[in-house]
C-alpha cells in the first residue's frame, strides 16, 4: 500500500517542568511516530513512549479543516465517537466555539475522515477523537503534537485541556501536568491538565543524543535537571546508576522520569538500575513512586544505603550506560552539568559509585514501606 507523508511536525514542542518537557520534545531525541494513539475524546490508558516521536510515513494525512465548509467531515468522526460511543448529548458536542476554533482533520488514503481535534484561542485543546478502527496507530499523538506546534507558532504561552482520567498518562507524556481535582463533564470524569512552553530547553534537548553529543550542558534549575535526566534515561540501553542525597521528588518522583525508569527496567533481562540513597527521611515521610516501582520490579531495580565512607559524600550524579551523566558538586545546590557522551568522566563517577555500592547495604526501612 502506498504511503503518505504525515503532516510535518517540526521540533518546536516545549513544555514546562522537566516532568513535562522531556516527554514532548526531548522525546524527539529519537525518530518515528509512536505506534499508539488516543482513544475517543482523549487517549488510551496505555503508556505512550513519546521519546520516539518525530515525523514518519503513514497511511493517513493530517491537515487543517475549514469551518463551516468541512463541518460534515468533522461530524463523521465526532458524532460516532462522542455522541454514539460515549453518550455525550448532541447539544453539548456542537457549540459556538467551533466557529472560531482551529480544527485538525486526519484523513485516510481515500480522503475519508478518521480523526479530529481542535484548538481554541484561549489555548484549550479538545474534541480529540479517533475512529475505533484507526486507534493505536499514532494518530492521536500526531494530532496532539501538531496542535502544540501550531500553538507555539502563533505565540500561545500555554495550553490546557480537559482529559478523561483514563487518558492522563497519555497527556503527561506530552508535557501536560494535572491542575486541580477531578471533575465530571458530560457524565465522564475528567482532569484539567496544562502545558507551558520553553523553547530554549526544547532546542537544547533536540541536540542531545546519548553516546553522540559531546557538548556540556549547564544546569541551573529543577526543570533543567528534570528535562535532561528524563531525556538521557529515555535513550538508555542497559544501565542507570543514581547517587542521591534525598531522591529529590521534584526530579525523581515525576511521572515522566518514573515511566522512563520502568521502560528501562522492563526492556531487557540485562537491565540494571541501582540507586544509592544517603537519607531516606523524605521518602519515608512522603512516599515515592520510584521506590514503589523498585518494590514491584525488584529484580531490575535495587536501592541501597551507601557505605559509611560515602554517607557524607557531597556530590550527586546520575549515570546512564557509562556514557552520559548529570552531575552536581553539592546535593543542596542545583548548579550542575550534563553530558551525553563523555565516557572518561562517566567511568570515573561509575568507579566511585561501584565502591559505595559494594560497601552499601539494602535499605530495609524502604523495603517495609507499603506505598
Amino acid at each position: 500500500m502506498a504511503k503518505t507523508i504525515l503532516y510535518p511536525v517540526t521540533p518546536v514542542i516545549f513544555c514546562r517542568s522537566l516532568a513535562t518537557i522531556v516527554y514532548s520534545i526531548s522525546a524527539i531525541c529519537r525518530s518515528g511516530w509512536n505506534n499508539r494513539s488516543i482513544s475517543p475524546c482523549c487517549a488510551d490508558s496505555t503508556t505512550t513512549d513519546i521519546c520516539n516521536l518525530a515525523m514518519t510515513q503513514s497511511d493517513y494525512t493530517i491537515r487543517k479543516a475549514k469551518w463551516p465548509e468541512e463541518r460534515e467531515l468533522l461530524r463523521q468522526v465526532r458524532e460516532p465517537v462522542f455522541v454514539e460511543e460515549q453518550g455525550v448529548p448532541q447539544a453539548m458536542e456542537w457549540d459556538d466555539d467551533d466557529m472560531m476554533a482551529y480544527h485538525l482533520l486526519a484523513l485516510d488514503q481515500a480522503q475519508r475522515p478518521i480523526a479530529t481535534a481542535r484548538l481554541l484561542g484561549n489555548g484549550q485543546i479538545g474534541r480529540m477523537a479517533v475512529l475505533p478502527e484507526w486507534r493505536n496507530q499514532g494518530i492521536g499523538t500526531a494530532l496532539l503534537l501538531t496542535l502544540i506546534q501550531h500553538a507555539d507558532s502563533i505565540g500561545l504561552q500555554s495550553l490546557f485541556l480537559h482529559a478523561q482520567t483514563s487518558a492522563e498518562a497519555f497527556y503527561a507524556k506530552a508535557g501536560f501536568t494535572a491542575d486541580g481535582d477531578h471533575f465530571m463533564e458530560a457524565g465522564i470524569e475528567h482532569q484539567k491538565m496544562v502545558l507551558s512552553f520553553n523553547q530554549d530547553m526544547a532546542e537544547e534537548l533536540f541536540l542531545a543524543q546519548l553516546g553522540k553529543t559531546p557538548e556540556l550542558f549547564h544546569l541551573h534549575t529543577v526543570e533543567d535537571h528534570q528535562a535532561h535526566a528524563t531525556c538521557m534515561l529515555r535513550q538508555a540501553k542497559r544501565h542507570l546508576s543514581i547517587f542521591t542525597q534525598t531522591l529529590d521528588p521534584q526530579i525523581f518522583d515525576t511521572p515522566p522520569f518514573v515511566d522512563a525508569v520502568k521502560q528501562l527496567a522492563t526492556r531487557s533481562r540485562f537491565s540494571r538500575i541501582r540507586i544509592l540513597l544517603q537519607d531516606n527521611t523524605l521518602v519515608v515521610q512522603q512516599g515515592h513512586q520510584l521506590v514503589e516501582l523498585a518494590q514491584r520490579l525488584s529484580t531490575a531495580i535495587e536501592i541501597r544505603i551507601p557505605g559509611d565512607e560515602y554517607m557524607d559524600y557531597e556530590e550527586n550524579f546520575i549515570l546512564v550506560d557509562e556514557l552520559g551523566y548529570l552531575h552536581r558538586k553539592q546535593a543542596v545546590n542545583l548548579i550542575g552539568t550534563a553530558c551525553y557522551n563523555d565516557r572518561y568522566r562517566a567511568n570515573r563517577m561509575q568507579t566511585i559509585f561501584n565502591e559505595a555500592w559494594e560497601f552499601g547495604t539494602p535499605d530495609r526501612e524502604l523495603a517495609r514501606l507499603h506505598l
